[in-house]
């Protein structure tokens, strides 16, 4: 009997990179992944693979932009492949979808650092309660429970008070998970934002 299998999206977050064709071994799973785009969950096997990302209508080793072995999947885990940074500097972020499930009232919440020229940011409501802090680039939070309700909710400059990106009268459901995520370039095009994904609870670890 087959083991149960993974699943993994892709998000592009380089900004001013061009869409991306992503690979998986030798099949194009993915064609023509823009900027900002987050894709659908893939089944795969729980094992390692090799993923490559060329900027899309391209192949071969002249205009690659990702080449790596990614860990082994664990089965019946959602993972996320972030892709940040810029070409020829563009990292790989594997975050894993999966935790512990919130409870009827609450939700759970994670912050990741895309921006590359971003300092270090802090996460705050509206009303000054932090939410997560010293955030550096390329980096991801674990997922924190937050009770269910509508918040205003700002990225800003660690310990500074100007506000980078803010959103405002946001909803957060009971039992799902959100991913908040820091974009785009602070000093350029396309501009900083604070882009929510929104995931409904599907797999969940037990409750320790």
């Amino acid at each position: 009997m087959a083991a149960p299998s993974a699943t993994l999206r892709f998000l592009h977050l380089a900004p001013g990179d061009p869409p991306l064709d992503v690979y998986v071994g030798d099949t194009l799973v993915l064609p023509g992944l823009r900027y900002g785009q987050l894709s659908n969950y893939r089944e795969l096997p729980p094992e390692r693979h090799h993923i490559r990302c060329y900027p899309a209508g391209s192949i071969g080793w002249e205009s690659i932009a990702l080449d790596i072995e990614l860990e082994k999947l664990r089965p019946r885990f959602d993972y996320t492949l972030a892709l940040v940074d810029r070409v020829p500097d563009l990292q790989p972020l594997l975050l894993e979808d999966t935790a512990q499930a919130p409870g009827r009232e609450h939700a759970r919440i994670r912050f990741l650092h895309a921006s590359p020229d971003a300092p270090a940011l802090d996460i705050r409501t509206g009303g000054g309660r932090l939410l997560f802090t010293l955030v550096p680039f390329a980096r991801v939070t674990p997922f924190a429970e937050i009770e269910a309700g509508t918040y205003d909710l700002e990225a800003r400059r660690s310990s500074h008070p100007s506000v980078l990106a803010s959103l405002h009268g946001y909803v957060l459901e009971g039992e799902h998970y959100y991913t908040f995520v820091a974009h785009g370039l602070v000093d350029g095009e396309p501009p900083f934002g604070l882009m929510p994904i929104e995931v409904p609870v599907r797999r969940c670890l037990p409750a320790p």
